[in-house]
């Protein structure tokens, strides 16, 4: 019987190779995926408002965006974290790995920034509606964690996610590679950890619509989470697993 996923290792030297494709495909290719994937994680994060008093709904929701990018295509900073193991086994340079994941970042952040102006001038977000409620709770408690809360959130957050995208690529089919998305993202939506481009649309869009949600609260916000995803993506997942598959 022929099986149906890539073994640990095999998905290792997958993610690998994949660093090779994501350091040197052109710019202009880069900043259409990741705008993209902006867009699709902006969109799992209009879905998560929408049932934001069911918890489980809300969290069985979210992992949408990550489905999108894996099945339609996009680059996302967080998942492209691990192109550490690219690095790491010499396959691409340093300058390659670093501009490649900083163009990601901000092609996120163009992408949700996007979908922030077409919902907030939808009409969706009125005072008063369910979703001015959520959005306001959401983006008041992300504006009040410390930096260190948020950051070691994100530390958690990223390594679901990666995760995510590890048994996505382990699978050959697509009903394995959806669920593979789901199962971790579900559980760190679940658990209330931060991703930094999920925040890329809640932290501007709460600014927009709630005064007391400032320019300030979403910087303050998404420098430490920025910095946990990549040390739980870019550091303990890729540096663990180099360390057991190749050393």
């Amino acid at each position: 019987m022929v099986n149906n996923f890539f073994t640990p290792k095999e998905t290792a030297d997958l993610i690998s190779e994949s660093s090779i494709n994501k350091a040197t495909m052109s710019i202009k290719k880069r900043v259409f995926l990741s705008f993209m994937a902006g867009i699709f994680i902006s969109l799992g994060g209009q879905g998560f408002l929408t049932i934001f008093n069911n918890s489980f709904l809300r969290a069985a929701v979210f992992p949408v965006g990550l489905m999108l990018i894996v099945l339609v295509g996009g680059e996302l900073f967080t998942g492209n974290c691990m192109m550490t193991f690219g690095y790491t086994q010499k396959k691409i340079k340093l300058k390659n790995y670093i501009s490649s994941i900083l163009q990601v970042y901000f092609g996120n952040l163009i992408g949700a920034l996007f979908v922030v102006f077409l919902v907030y001038f939808s009409g969706l977000y009125k005072n008063g509606s369910t979703l001015y409620a959520s959005i306001t709770a959401v983006a008041t408690a992300k504006s009040n964690l410390t930096f260190v809360e948020a950051m070691f959130k994100g530390i958690l957050c990223n390594i679901l996610v990666v995760l995510g995208v590890w048994f996505a690529t382990a699978s050959k089919d697509i009903t394995g590679k959806l669920l593979g998305c789901w199962f971790p993202v579900m559980l760190f939506v679940l658990c209330g950890y931060e991703h930094c481009v999920a925040n890329m649309f809640f932290m501007p869009l709460g600014a927009l619509i709630n005064e007391n949600i400032t320019i300030f609260s979403v910087i303050n916000n998404l420098i430490p989470v920025t910095i946990g995803n990549f040390i739980g993506g870019g550091l303990l997942i890729p540096l663990v697993y180099n360390q057991v598959f190749y050393k």
